[in-house]
């Protein structure tokens, strides 16, 4: 059973999900583990809360022929979660309850600042995609810029007002910044088409480059990360 299985129930678009595993296969990469990364889908998640105990059967099931299974939930405001919390059938008491049945074999990450903050933990990877220059990493003028732009923990980047940016918002800022500087005579309706969405975050997960030094820039990101060790550097057995 060398493999370990994500889910993500909440992730928008199916290239949430393509973004989710190009990371997790990045971190097995880094670690120099070898497990394969398998993925559960929405609707197999859906099906299975709908019944009684369906998620606990599921993860056993998956647990057939995986280690381990990692659930991915967006994390929310304090009272936000706390008020989920007190529904008995709200989708975080859910995951938890099939978390704690299973023997340690499953684990529940919750991101922070949304998937676009794991994105920008590597501000060279985004100019890399948004430049169409694989050879971005050499160049000193990105060098530069990636400096002066790299926020230093993805988790903080909150909406501090009403209106304020939150990562995605960040994401999106960020993309329009490295297209102006990379062609200056861009069109500001070029600069709108050409911007971060979320259909191409898995795009530019394929750019992003994982390393200890932008793994701690996110400390959800960290901690997913730890679950991808080889078991000798694990806890999880």
């Amino acid at each position: 059973m060398n493999s370990i299985r994500i889910w993500a129930p909440e992730s928008d678009t199916d290239t949430d999900s393509k973004a989710v595993r190009c990371i997790a296969e990045k971190i097995v990469s880094h670690y120099g583990s070898d497990f394969r990364i398998l993925e559960g889908t929405k609707e197999a998640f859906n099906q299975a809360s709908r019944q009684p105990d369906g998620l606990v059967k599921a993860v056993n099931t998956y647990l057939k022929s995986s280690r381990l299974v990692i659930f991915l939930l967006d994390a929310d405001g304090v009272q936000s979660q706390a008020k989920r919390k007190e529904e008995p059938n709200s989708l975080i008491n859910k995951v938890t309850r099939a978390v704690q049945q299973s023997q340690g074999k499953a684990v529940l990450v919750l991101i922070q600042q949304e998937l676009e903050a794991w994105l920008l933990v590597d501000c060279l990877g985004v100019c890399c995609f948004f430049t169409k220059d694989s050879k971005i990493r050499e160049k000193q003028k990105w060098v530069n810029f990636s400096k002066k732009n790299q926020a230093g923990k993805t988790n903080l980047i909150t909406e501090a007002e009403l209106g304020g940016k939150n990562a995605k918002e960040h994401l999106v800022e960020l993309s329009k910044k490295i297209l102006k500087v990379a062609n200056p005579k861009l069109k500001p309706s070029d600069i709108t088409q050409n911007q971060y969405s979320e259909q191409i975050s898995d795009q530019v997960a394929k750019c992003i480059e994982i390393t200890q030094g932008t793994l701690i820039r996110n400390d959800s990101l960290l901690e997913f990360s730890q679950h991808l060790k080889p078991p000798e550097e694990n806890s999880i057995n």
